[in-house]
């Protein structure tokens, strides 16, 4: 009989402890500030090539995601706050760059699912995940895994995505039914000190790029982060 209640006691040790979708909301919707590095690389597995890209990606709360691609095309990118991914790049005569890394038959996320992803989960934003995805929780607050299954289960569609982080996000992952993968990588978070410091460095990240296309050299942009 001690044996049971020691088991039960074990059980409901156990469920407390669980990692619960409303908690990880909660956690995920304090998220706050930051600047990261972010790599991106994509596995065709029927042509067997990697391709790769870099740079930094800065997310403010409920406001601007964006990245600034350095490589292998300098570009930056906003998903602003009605959702729409926009193209802040200097161009030549109007012209308009193309996504990096993306195929349009690989049948893995593109750079506008991707954005709105992160920004759903960075805002712990559970209604729109849940609109597109089913949602399996490991782990707890320091180290967990959230599997998304699309409802959209087309072989155009990405079969399975996948999050990892602890307080930040620290990998999103992708495969096609055709054995394509994507892996982004965030890392060397920094915390930046406020909301203008953030809204500071994004016009920061505007004017080099206006200087690149003008072949300018502003100095880096990156004296409004904290460790």
């Amino acid at each position: 009989m001690k044996y049971l209640a020691a088991g039960l006691l074990l059980l409901c040790s156990l469920h407390a402890q669980a990692f619960e979708l409303d908690e990880w909301r909660e956690w995920q919707a304090a998220t706050p500030a930051f600047q990261s590095q972010i790599e991106q690389s994509r596995w065709l597995d029927e042509a067997q090539i990697r391709v790769h890209a870099s740079g930094r990606m800065l997310f403010t709360p409920y406001d601007a995601l964006v990245w600034q691609w350095l490589s292998p095309v300098p570009r930056l990118i906003e998903l602003d706050k009605a959702g729409q991914l926009l193209d802040l790049s200097p161009q030549e005569d109007g012209a308009t760059a193309a996504p990096p890394l993306e195929k349009d038959d690989d049948n893995l996320p593109g750079e506008q699912q991707i954005a709105t992803l992160l920004m759903h989960a960075l805002s712990g934003d559970l209604v729109a995940l849940e609109k597109n995805y089913h949602l399996l929780l490991e782990g707890d607050r320091d180290a967990w895994e959230l599997i998304l299954l699309p409802h959209d289960r087309s072989e155009s569609a990405p079969r399975k995505l996948t999050l990892e982080g602890g307080r930040f996000i620290n990998v999103l992952s992708a495969t096609s039914s055709e054995d394509n993968k994507l892996t982004l990588e965030l890392s060397d978070h920094h915390r930046l000190v406020n909301a203008d410091g953030a809204q500071r460095l994004f016009e920061a990240l505007q004017e080099k790029a206006a200087a690149q296309k003008n072949g300018g050299d502003d100095a880096d942009p990156g004296n409004e982060e904290e460790d």
